[in-house]
């Protein structure tokens, strides 16, 4: 290389050096803010946890142009937790950074908007907005408008155009759709032969998650005749376990305690349960503590006391949300009287603002009464509900969750029972603000 060349390259990057530098002074990089709001949103342990904070940090950086800024922001806003939720917020912010090209962000909207779950339906708009990713190469907004049509959510059902998006996916590298249209079709005993061998295409290209429902459909006969279906089962619990699935030994538990294909013993899978759990399981240890705090009405007792205690022993295997939500359904467990109920609605009115929908359906499961005495006071509160609040779901109770019930957004199946936990964890949620 010439020396002028050599000079000329050098002062060009030395002047490159000179303007990165003064605009990394002039302010922060898009990287260190929204990681330093990040932290401060969940906390960390030498970054004390402060949502708020975090929250504005993010929304100051998203005023400035920063999408994936104001992609954080929205979708923090969309859920809750640290914060409570802001649903015309979020939909603002997530719009900004999928206009300034954020994909994850348009895929977030785009999903939300033809599901209408959490947002008002909008089915053109998101069905736009995934298609628009689909054909730049977004393998999740694949997956995702390839669910809305396997399920018909927002769309008409088409499995054909839902397999050919799944197929998109894995030809990207991702198998999750080929994993969801098996299970689908192993469900729905369209084809068992044609669904065990989707789902090992999807086991064999790394989704772990394919063996284990595998592995419960063999249990539950829907891998061919009974007996042969459940002799399948130990080849793929091993596939699971060797692929690292963690809920395999949830379903192996779920064997023993009724009695699939061995006698059933609830003592022996509570120990099952707990052994995982002790070799690190996160989900056997999920599952144990709801397991201990409810019972099963068979062989497992309801023992809130203990898994209260089995908690407390393992916590490093729970994040501090989730240690938090259980202690409260564990709480709400030990106080079944009537007289408890509203204590008790006033100590969790702050965690219900934030709760998700899994841990709203988790708290009527440890205390269907304070659930239903919950949003008997919501609906009292919105003029659709007069009687008592006493927690029990009478006739006047039923026809008013009813009427609230089709007001709310998503496809809730509500002529199949408003009393679905599904349903409940929705109008819980929804009586909070959420």
């Amino acid at each position: 290389m010439s020396r002028k060349i050599w000079t000329d390259t050098l002062g060009a990057f030395a002047l490159v050096l000179c303007v990165a530098g003064g605009a990394v002074q002039a302010e922060e990089t898009q990287p260190n803010t929204t990681a330093r709001a990040h932290d401060l949103i969940w906390g960390t342990p030498k970054v004390p946890a402060d949502p708020e904070t975090g929250l504005a940090m993010l929304e100051r950086a998203a005023s400035e142009g920063n999408a994936q800024a104001a992609r954080m922001a929205g979708e923090l806003l969309l859920w809750g937790g640290p914060v409570p939720t802001d649903r015309a917020r979020a939909m603002e912010l997530l719009s900004q950074a999928a206009d300034a090209g954020d994909a994850g962000a348009a895929r977030v909207l785009g999903e939300q908007l033809l599901g209408g779950w959490v947002l008002p339906r909008d089915t053109d708009r998101g069905r736009a907005l995934l298609e628009a990713q689909v054909k730049s190469g977004n393998r999740d907004a694949a997956i995702k408008l390839g669910e809305a049509y396997l399920y018909g959510i927002g769309v008409p059902r088409n499995r054909e155009k839902a397999r050919d998006l799944f197929e998109t996916a894995a030809e990207a590298g991702d198998a999750t759709g080929l994993w969801k249209f098996g299970e689908e079709m192993m469900w729905s005993q369209r084809d068992p032969a044609a669904a065990e061998t989707m789902l090992q295409r999807a086991g064999a290209a790394g989704i772990g998650s394919a063996y284990a429902t595998l592995a419960e459909g063999a249990m539950y006969g829907y891998l061919g005749s009974g007996k042969v279906s459940r002799a399948k089962f130990d080849g793929y619990a091993k596939a699971a376990r060797a692929a690292g699935n963690e809920r395999i030994e949830v379903l192996d538990a779920t064997r023993r305690i009724w009695g699939i294909s061995m006698r059933g013993d609830g003592k022996m899978a509570v120990a099952q349960l707990r052994e995982a759990a002790e070799a690190g399981n996160r989900t056997a240890a999920r599952y144990l503590v709801g397991l201990l705090r409810d019972g099963n009405a068979y062989n497992v007792r309801r023992d809130p006391k203990r898994a209260s205690t089995f908690l407390e022993a393992h916590a490093d295997l729970f994040t501090p949300e989730e240690r938090a939500n259980y202690e409260m359904t564990i709480r709400a467990a030990m106080h079944r009287h009537d007289a408890d109920f509203a204590p008790l609605a006033g100590e969790i009115a702050p965690a219900m603002a934030k709760m998700s929908a899994a841990e709203a359906r988790d708290l009527f499961k440890a205390n269907p009464r304070l659930a239903v005495y919950l949003i008997q006071k919501h609906l009292a509160k919105q003029g659709l509900y007069r009687g008592p609040l006493d927690g029990f779901a009478g006739r006047g109770t039923l026809r008013a969750m009813e009427r609230a019930c089709g007001k709310m957004p998503g496809d809730m199946a509500c002529r199949d029972g408003v009393l679905a936990p599904e349903i409940v964890g929705a109008m819980l949620r929804d009586g909070w603000g959420a």
